[in-house]
């Protein structure tokens, strides 16, 4: 109650010790609170490589899909060459912001895909380069090309091949 007092130098002890309790405590607190923030940080991160995963499968199928109907449009020969170039040059950027998403979760040293996602993408992948090259040849040569299309398709070039040549293992 205060009529007993350390005094000299185990009044030192004393406030050493109060502070070493203090100190001790927080620490103790602080491991824990770090512990979980650690732990909720990690599903966080996992959960959006989940769904950025899903983004790029479920925008891949769009691509393809659209690259088809414009196949089907330029085939059947109704529409003008403009909307057609128009639609082409929409959905080739579309599909070359995916190729760098691919590229960058396949090179992102944190995470590898499980082998069913990669081979789904790498499908998906592979019909849409195979769809927009046939869907190229097919382009009247009266189609003016613009910048931009010609820089997205030489950019879609440029990242198939590194996709590929990170995937697919050399034969030596």
């Amino acid at each position: 109650y205060g009529d007993v007092l350390p005094l000299g130098w185990a009044r030192m002890v004393a406030v050493a010790e109060a502070v070493t309790g203090l100190l001790i405590f927080g620490a103790l607190v602080a491991k824990f609170v770090s512990r979980r923030q650690d732990e909720l940080v990690r599903e966080i991160h996992r959960v959006t490589f989940e769904e950025r995963l899903e983004r790029v499968q479920t925008n891949l199928h769009l691509v393809l899909s659209e690259l088809q109907t414009i196949r089907t449009i330029c085939d059947a020969g109704t529409t003008p060459l403009e909307r057609v170039g128009a639609r082409l040059e929409s959905a080739v950027l579309v599909f070359a912001g995916e190729l760098r998403t691919i590229h960058d979760l396949l090179y992102e040293p944190q995470r590898s895909l499980d082998v069913p996602v990669l081979a789904a993408i790498l499908a998906s992948l592979a019909s849409s380069l195979r769809t927009l090259s046939e869907l190229l040849a097919c382009l009247p040569q009266d189609l003016s090309r613009t910048p931009i299309l010609d820089a997205t398709l030489h950019t879609l070039s440029g990242l198939a091949e590194d996709i590929c040549a990170e995937c697919v293992p050399q034969a030596y």
